[in-house]
């Protein structure tokens, strides 16, 4: 049942932006990656994850979403039916799990087709109504109302509620309230105060990338690692849970050049590794990304037809990123 309601909305996901007029590359209904869908439309581009039960989305899922997410310069969202808290994600409210933003199917369809934004969000079982805070100063201001008057009208409309001047002037510069207390400070002032989340333009927190690792890697792996280190691609993220292995960043004393690379390494050339790179050649041309496949030994394969191909000796014979970079070009252009 999981597996079809799964398929189920991605069907629906895709049909919805399709009409919007975004671009889409798809990974595999059967991958068990931290995303499903990669989408574009004009400058915009987004990461998506299914998970209709949205606590089986873990910890591990969002690290590497988010740090793919950044990589890619991308807005990553959730799109889910329910969870543990949760029967169903009701229409308009936006789930903040692991500090990335988690809507119900409804939610995204009025984003999507009607431009509708969702108004409320949820932190930590706690829900809050994002506000103008300079409309609601210029309404307090204009109405005459210092910080201790208007918490007193509060409470006279509702008196198991208790809200002090502190919390009114928070209100104001840096926290959001909950929703019946925004439907109150909207009635008192006369002033629509709600203002939709922009759930694409949030600011995520990455956990800090790490710049070199080779934790829990294969031998070969090590092997890409240290050479692409050699090259100057210092600050590199080794995946579990994407159809590449690994993305890094060329770096030069602290500076980022804006050479950047998506790497599978395989040293075989089974079925599900020609997948991979046809997924991640897929999503390198869509992102503006270079893709390269790293093997062991130079023969012909499927795999050299799909993407920049590179042996171990080839990349040790290199000096450095720029170097890559020209082999990269040539093989592509013998692609095309």
């Amino acid at each position: 049942m999981p597996a079809k309601k799964r398929e189920l909305m991605m069907q629906q996901v895709k049909q919805l932006l399709n009409t919007a007029g975004y671009s889409i590359v798809q990974l595999s209904l059967e991958s068990k990656a931290c995303f499903d869908i990669i989408a574009k439309r004009l400058d915009k581009l987004l990461i998506i994850k299914l998970s209709p039960y949205i606590d089986s989305f873990s910890r591990d899922d969002s690290h590497e979403l988010k740090n793919v997410a950044s990589f890619l310069n991308a807005s990553p969202l959730i799109i889910g039916e329910r969870g543990k808290r949760f029967d169903e994600l009701k229409d308009g409210l936006v789930l903040l799990r692991y500090g990335m933003p988690v809507v119900g199917l409804e939610t995204f369809t009025n984003l999507i087709s009607q431009g509708m934004p969702p108004i409320v969000y949820c932190s930590r079982g706690r829900y809050f109504v994002q506000i103008n805070r300079k409309l609601l100063r210029q309404s307090r201001v204009e109405k005459n109302l210092s910080y201790a008057d208007l918490a007193q009208k509060v409470g006279m409309l509702r008196e198991d509620i208790s809200v002090s001047r502190r919390t009114i002037y928070e209100y104001e510069h840096s926290i959001n309230p909950p929703p019946e207390i925004a439907v109150i400070l909207e009635n008192i002032l006369e002033t629509p105060l709600a203002e939709g989340i922009k759930i694409f333009d949030l600011e995520i927190e990455t956990e800090e990338r790490p710049k070199y690792s080779v934790d829990n890697l294969s031998s070969m792996k090590e092997d890409v690692s240290k050479i692409l280190q050699d090259l100057g691609f210092i600050s590199q993220f080794w995946t579990k849970l994407s159809p590449f292995d690994a993305f890094g960043e060329h770096q030069s004393h602290d500076v980022r050049s804006g050479l950047n690379v998506l790497v599978c390494v395989s040293d075989d050339y089974d079925k599900r590794v020609i997948n991979r790179a046809v997924m991640t050649q897929s999503i390198a041309s869509f992102t503006k990304r270079r893709a390269i496949m790293i093997v062991e030994e130079d023969k012909e394969d499927p795999l050299t037809q799909t993407m920049p191909t590179f042996t171990i000796d080839e990349l040790q014979q290199m000096k450095k990123a720029f170097d890559l970079v020209k082999r990269w070009v040539k093989k592509y252009s013998d692609l095309k």
